[in-house]
C-alpha cells in the first residue's frame, strides 16, 4: 500500500519533470525492536527537500503501522521536522515512502528514525 505522502512526492516530482538534484545527505541504518531503517541521500527541487526511507520487518509478526520522522538540515541550520506511516509490513518484508519538507529547497542532510510502530 502507497501512503498518501510517497503519492504526493510522486506528483510533485512529476509536476517539475526532472529538475529534481540530489544533495549531499546522511544515510543511516538504525534497528528498532527488530525494525531495520534505511535512508537515501536528500533530494531538493522547487517544492523542497526529501529522502527515501526504508523499514525492515525483522520480526515475526505483521506491523500494521511503522512510525519514522525526519529533521532537514542546511549545514548545521534546521530547516524543519516531517513524517511518514508505512502501513502493512509483514515478516520479512521491507516498506518504503519518502519524507518530504515543503520549502526546505536548501536542504542537504536529513537525520530520520523510527518514531513508533503497532
Amino acid at each position: 500500500m502507497t501512503s498518501f505522502s510517497a503519492v504526493l512526492a510522486f506528483g510533485v516530482a512529476a509536476c517539475v519533470a526532472g529538475v529534481a538534484a540530489p544533495a549531499l545527505a546522511q544515510s543511516s541504518a538504525q534497528s528498532s525492536a527488530a525494525l531495520q531503517l534505511t535512508t537515501g541521500k536528500v533530494v531538493t527541487d522547487p517544492a523542497g527537500a526529501f529522502i527515501s526511507v526504508s523499514v525492515k520487518n525483522g520480526t515475526t509478526a505483521p506491523i500494521s503501522e511503522t512510525y519514522v520522522a525526519c529533521e532537514f538540515f542546511a549545514g548545521n541550520r534546521a530547516l524543519g521536522k516531517s513524517s511518514t506511516t508505512l502501513f502493512s509490513i509483514v515478516p520479512g518484508v521491507t516498506g518504503t515512502d519518502q519524507v518530504r519538507l515543503l520549502g526546505g529547497t536548501s536542504a542537504n542532510r536529513a537525520t530520520c528514525a523510527i518514531t513508533g510502530h503497532k
